[in-house]
């Protein structure tokens, strides 16, 4: 029977203007909501934002490690459900719902949710 791993540790990243020039620079994605804080301002979101993905980034680095090449993820179901402003600190966790299945939530240092879903594992197969 495969043993799915039971806690996923919690991981955290301190998002900045840097980390986000830097993410840009690896994903192509230079969107002035980003970089630009003249631009952001005159947002509805009134400053600059982090990349959507680098929480999303975060949550499956968890689930990477907590599987330590045993396993890979074969599903996925995530809602961006809020924005992380540049200056938070996200924190990515899992919880075994179901065997192979996660519940993910990815918080800002203040609890506010900003990516939820749920992943499902499988086991890799050595050949």
């Amino acid at each position: 029977m495969i043993q799915f791993p039971e806690t996923i540790a919690p991981i955290s990243i301190q998002t900045s203007m840097k980390a986000a020039e830097g993410y840009a620079a690896l994903t192509q994605d230079f969107n002035p909501i980003h970089l630009d804080e003249a631009f952001a301002a005159k947002t509805a979101f009134g400053r600059p934002i982090a990349h959507g993905t680098m929480a999303l980034n975060l949550i499956l680095e968890a689930m990477s490690r907590a599987a330590d090449g045993a396993f890979y993820i074969a599903d996925l179901d995530i809602r961006f459900t809020a924005p992380t402003y540049i200056g938070q600190t996200l924190t990515a966790q899992a919880t075994q719902d179901d065997g192979a299945l996660y519940r993910l939530e990815v918080k800002t240092e203040d609890g506010r949710l900003v990516l939820s879903g749920a992943a499902r594992l499988a086991a890799r197969v050595r050949g």
